[in-house]
């Protein structure tokens, strides 16, 4: 038996769980902190975020009170209402019922005047062709 067959023999007859060796990996340190305080938090979000504009106004100007934001939404909700409304103004309804749909996909379509159709436009090749007879006839 060559070496290799014998490294590999001696890790199969290994017991499970120690026919690899491992090397241990080192413990992460566990850094004890104490809990950061929400002024604290917010502190250094802000400093994170330095270049936003939102950012910079809110250090310059404080924070925007809450009543802001619902007027904000007050705002936005009736506009999308009114837009709504003009919305339904200016489409007119449907004068057409909606079509029912058809049993199979490609089925063709059968219009009423189709026999109507087909009847002219039969006539109109018969006529043309007596007409064409007629001429042929003189003509010899």
């Amino acid at each position: 038996m060559t070496s290799t067959q014998m490294r590999v023999r001696s890790v199969l007859e290994a017991p499970r769980g120690q026919r690899f060796t491992r090397t241990p990996a080192p413990s992460p340190r566990r850094v004890t902190m104490a809990p950061e305080t929400f002024a604290e938090r917010e502190q250094r979000l802000l400093r994170q975020m330095v270049g936003n504009p939102k950012v910079a106004h809110r250090l310059k100007n404080g924070a925007v009170p809450e009543w802001m934001a619902v007027d904000k939404d007050r705002r936005e909700h009736a506009e999308r209402k009114a837009r709504q409304a003009r919305r339904w103004e200016t489409e007119p309804d449907d004068p057409f019922p909606p079509r029912r749909p058809r049993g199979r996909h490609r089925a063709p379509r059968w219009w009423r005047s189709d026999w109507a159709a087909s009847t002219l436009t039969f006539g109109m090749a018969l006529a043309a062709g007596m007409v064409v007879s007629h001429v042929t006839a003189l003509l010899m």
